[in-house]
């Protein structure tokens, strides 16, 4: 699961079949971070953790095909309870952020990077001054631009449903805050707990757009349709994360299609969180969009904790079991870049200066 280095030139060249460079949209920070750099910082902390051994601890936190969970059982055992306390802190955030994106440009040739995450969630409960995590985030970032002049890369911040909305209004204010210094986006991620309504984010959503950040939202993964509709009347997203169910929707696609929201499809976690059964519902969901005329983009979710599942391995899978087709697969890479929450047309470099 570590990454590995590839060397590259000015000239494009193929990754199995596919021109560089790479975009990924869909990332989360926890589930980025290489296991290898998690159990440096947990070992350098002091951490004491559940396995004593590396590779049992791999075992432990690594999905694959023989090593399923459903999202809820992932997020509740190992996501929020050990990764994100392992990638607390201004030390431990740095450098997750700083090893993700210098790790997917020398990997995978990923030019195009959006990684999203929750500063809350980073910041030890309350214990790590909630702007010192941010601006932890945006070094690691900074960092990796300055050593990667091709990658271009930025930040989304994560919402959580199961937070009130004066906490989630906090995270929207900062995103506004930091704006100009590379934060393009706001996400709603984790699961309802029944608290939760889009309706009550419209307002301070209009305020965020207004401010020039781009919304996303996790929606029709696990859940029915309803929750996307509900999404599309009261924020109206730029784009939805995975939106799988859609595919079971034809009232839902047209008004996907009409608007030109983008549906960020994430493969490979999809089938290891049980959200898509097989591969035969993975490739009647996709080739339906695009029957359909929707738009969608393929993404990593959780490059690391899922084996194989970097970004160009995905496009691997996704050709090798008959899903997509190569011009398939190429179409949704030019969707990517046309759809981005980062500004490409910006002339001075990469860095947010």
């Amino acid at each position: 699961m570590e990454r590995t280095h590839i060397k590259t030139s000015s000239k494009p060249r193929r990754l199995s079949g596919f021109f560089c460079g790479l975009a990924d949209l869909h990332a989360h920070i926890g589930t980025s971070i290489p296991p290898s750099v998690y159990w440096h910082i947990a070992q350098s902390e002091g951490y004491k953790l559940t396995k004593r051994d590396y590779h049992e601890f791999v075992d432990f936190v690594v999905l694959d095909p023989f090593h399923k969970s459903t999202l809820k059982e992932y997020l509740d055992s190992v996501y929020h309870p050990i990764l994100d306390k392992l990638s607390s802190g201004s030390l431990a955030l740095e450098k997750g952020v700083y090893e993700t994106m210098s790790g997917a440009y020398r990997s995978n040739n990923i030019t195009l990077l959006e990684l999203r995450g929750n500063p809350m969630k980073h910041n030890r409960d309350g214990e790590v001054d909630l702007d010192h995590a941010i601006m932890a985030m945006l070094r690691g970032m900074e960092r990796a631009l300055l050593e990667y002049p091709k990658l271009r890369a930025g930040i989304i911040f994560c919402l959580d449903r199961q937070y009130s909305l004066k906490k989630n209004t906090i995270i929207i204010e900062k995103a506004i805050k930091y704006r100009s210094r590379g934060i393009v986006g706001l996400d709603f991620s984790n699961y309802d707990n029944g608290t939760f309504h889009f309706k009550d984010y419209k307002n301070i959503v209009s305020k965020a757009r207004r401010a020039g950040l781009k919304i996303t939202a996790h929606s029709g993964e696990t859940d029915d349709t309803n929750d996307m509709w509900d999404c599309l009347t009261y924020v109206k997203p730029d784009r939805i994360g995975h939106g799988i169910k859609a595919a079971y929707d034809k009232k839902l696609m047209k008004m996907l299609r009409e608007r030109n929201i983008i549906l960020e499809v994430c493969p490979l976690s999809n089938l290891m969180t049980r959200a898509i059964k097989d591969n035969e519902e993975l490739r009647f969901i996709l080739q339906t969009f695009f029957k359909n005329n929707v738009k969608f983009t393929i993404n990593t979710d959780w490059p690391e904790m899922i084996k194989e599942a970097h970004l160009v391995k995905q496009y691997e899978y996704l050709e090798k079991n008959n899903i997509l087709t190569k011009k398939q697969i190429k179409q949704t890479i030019k969707w990517s870049f046309q759809h981005t929450f980062i500004n490409l047309k910006k002339k001075n470099g990469n860095l947010y200066l």
